[in-house]
């Protein structure tokens, strides 16, 4: 069953995914422009399930990776905290601004651990940027070089309005055992 408290942080990313309010991880050694990717913008996730409910949740994210880490900070529309989630080596933390803090192995197994299903948070790290990633790819359709379309570990990813760091729209859809579930990325930065 669908948590609707973490459906609202997760509004993410997926795609899967921390706010200012909340702890602060430790920071890498030493990082370089080219290391370091940001990403900032909004997001859309709904889930249709079999029995005619649906769950819809919307809000603002700003994606900061190294090298070493990644920290997704949520917000609902109006800009209020609702979690933020790092990710190191040594696994996936979600802390909520109440400092409630959840804990997994991967942040894919936090929000199966969390809402009963995975969202593709590992996968979004390489979709963010214009790539499609470790995992077994099909249908791969390429517009300029880059990619626009594929499927990739039960998803269907689209890729549109490139920048020089990757695309700003990202649409992800799942079908799966009694849900549906729909994310959309808008990067604005």
């Amino acid at each position: 069953m669908l948590k609707r408290r973490f459906v609202q942080c997760l509004t993410s990313v997926v795609v899967l995914v921390g706010l200012s309010a909340c702890a602060v991880a430790p920071k890498p050694a030493v990082t370089t422009a080219a290391e370091q990717f940001q990403r900032s913008g909004r997001f859309a996730l709904s889930v249709d399930n079999a029995d005619g409910k649906k769950d819809a949740v919307q809000g603002g994210f700003q994606w900061s990776q190294t090298a070493h880490q990644l920290q997704l900070d949520l917000n609902n529309p109006m800009g209020a905290i609702l979690a933020r989630v790092v990710v190191t080596t040594q696994g996936a933390m979600l802390q909520y601004p109440d400092g409630q803090v959840e804990y997994a192995s991967s942040p894919d197994a936090l929000v199966e651990q969390l809402i009963g299903y995975v969202i593709p948070v590992e996968g979004m790290r390489d979709w963010l940027q214009g790539q499609t990633g470790a995992g077994s790819v099909s249908e791969l359709k390429m517009e300029q070089g880059k990619p626009s379309y594929f499927q990739q570990d039960g998803w269907r990813v689209r890729m549109q309005r490139y920048d020089d760091a990757g695309p700003r729209l990202l649409q992800m859809n799942r079908n799966q055992a009694q849900q549906s579930i729909s994310v959309r990325v808008v990067v604005d930065y």
